[in-house]
């Protein structure tokens, strides 16, 4: 794999990801929406209403650690200079997630939407190598970044588990935070 792979438009993304969750969707919306709306129904008949917003991960040389790979954010019809926020509504949950062109078909890093739901134009969240790299040959992989954010990594045919363990996290902080363990 090149060192510095090209950036997928959002109709590869949005493919990529929708064929890692095979098998559990019940519907979408089209393969070119931004962000890309998916029903997923588990083999226990739990449904999943998401809302995943998608971006390319990379690891450009300059400017960044290079154990340390980058998406840039820049959420539907925001403009420069403004603020904007991840969509909750309609009972959809934000899935926030980037794709890393490594390994054999990839790695999908998702971090929790809920500490990233106000997105300067623009700005970029991080991962280190490790996470992707230990994706490569696991299931998924859960890694805390220094302020205590748990982000998973998993390949696309791992990414229904994978978003199940993002959607047990959060269910787990909404939990210590009404208890007041934190």
């Amino acid at each position: 794999m090149p060192d510095n792979p090209k950036k997928l438009r959002k109709q590869e993304l949005n493919k990529i990801f929708l064929e890692g969750l095979r098998g559990y969707i019940k519907w979408s919306s089209d393969d070119d929406s931004a962000p890309l709306l998916i029903d997923l129904q588990a083999p226990t008949g739990a449904e999943y209403r998401l809302r995943a917003y998608l971006f390319n991960l990379t690891n450009p040389p300059g400017g960044r650690a290079a154990d340390e790979y980058k998406a840039q954010l820049i959420l539907p019809g925001q403009k420069k200079k403004e603020k904007a926020r991840l969509d909750y509504s309609d009972g959809r949950m934000p899935i926030l997630a980037a794709y890393a062109q490594e390994g054999d078909g990839g790695v999908f890093v998702l971090w929790d939407a809920d500490k990233h739901d106000v997105i300067s134009f623009s700005s970029n969240i991080q991962v280190k190598s490790d996470a992707i790299i230990m994706a490569t040959y696991k299931k998924f992989v859960c890694s805390r970044r220094t302020n205590n954010e748990i982000i998973v990594s998993a390949r696309p045919q791992y990414l229904y588990e994978a978003i199940k363990e993002r959607i047990n996290i959060m269910k787990k902080s909404i939990l210590e935070d009404i208890n007041g363990s934190r």
